[in-house]
């Protein structure tokens, strides 16, 4: 009786087990050129889900085709489009490191670069996706100098600096308003070093005055005040300070 009740309880388990097993359904066999051109139509439809499987498949079932290689590279652009950064700069750095020497590898690098951009937050809050940026489109530049996209690195190097700038000048002012004075010139004093040349630079050099003006550091101030109005003389900035020292 214990045999039979056992054999029973075996048997609806097993059929209790067949019930429930999530079936995978098997991939079928298609040639490279199929599934790679099945991914980019995909992919020019905006169907990213549809692309993204399509483009794998190539991978997984002709992995030495000259598709497989394109998938690669492929697969990058999808996540681009979907917004998955990281998942794109993934796919670009597998591309470069599996065919460094291919000529798509400066598209692979510039697209790794855009994807930092990309990611970018306001000048107000942390810097570093822009900092990655510009570090990447500094390494194109220096890896492929006559390439095309080293003309499209140098538009946003600009961006990234400028973006550098503004965070930079932000934080200084939030210290300026704290009379912080020394925090301040730590980071102005980086500024007046790296971006002399760029706009808005009539307000660095105010701060740089003042702040040396209320540590007491009369020459250092007029240093920075002087070339403040020889830069920019019609600047608000000038009579403000004439203004401050009056009052």
């Amino acid at each position: 009786m214990v045999k039979k009740l056992t054999v029973l309880f075996l048997s609806l388990f097993l059929v209790a087990c067949a019930v429930n097993k999530k079936v995978i359904p098997e991939e079928s066999e298609k040639g490279a050129f199929e599934w790679y051109n099945s991914g980019i139509q995909s992919y020019i439809n905006h169907d990213y889900v549809a692309a993204e499987h399509d483009l794998r498949m190539v991978r997984e079932q002709h992995p030495g085709s000259v598709y497989a290689k394109k998938a690669y590279l492929k697969l990058g652009d999808v996540y681009f489009a979907k917004g998955e950064h990281i998942l794109a700069r993934e796919a670009y750095r597998r591309f470069i490191k599996y065919y460094p020497h291919s000529s798509d590898a400066v598209y692979a690098q510039y697209k790794i670069a855009t994807s930092f951009w990309r990611c970018r937050n306001s000048y107000d809050r942390d810097q570093t996706p822009v900092i990655k940026a510009l570090k990447a489109f500094i390494s194109l530049k220096r890896d492929h100098p006559s390439s095309s996209f080293a003309c499209q690195a140098d538009t946003y190097i600009m961006q990234c600096v400028d973006e550098i700038y503004r965070h930079e000048l932000f934080v200084s002012k939030f210290y300026f308003r704290l009379h912080d004075y020394n925090a301040a010139l730590n980071r102005l004093t980086f500024m007046s070093h790296h971006f002399s040349d760029l706009n808005f630079t009539d307000e660095m050099l105010y701060l740089l005055t003042m702040s040396y003006y209320y540590l007491n550091k009369r020459e250092d101030a007029q240093l920075f005040f002087n070339e403040l109005e020889r830069k920019y003389p019609q600047s608000r900035f000038v009579e403000k300070i004439k203004d401050r020292i009056e009052e």
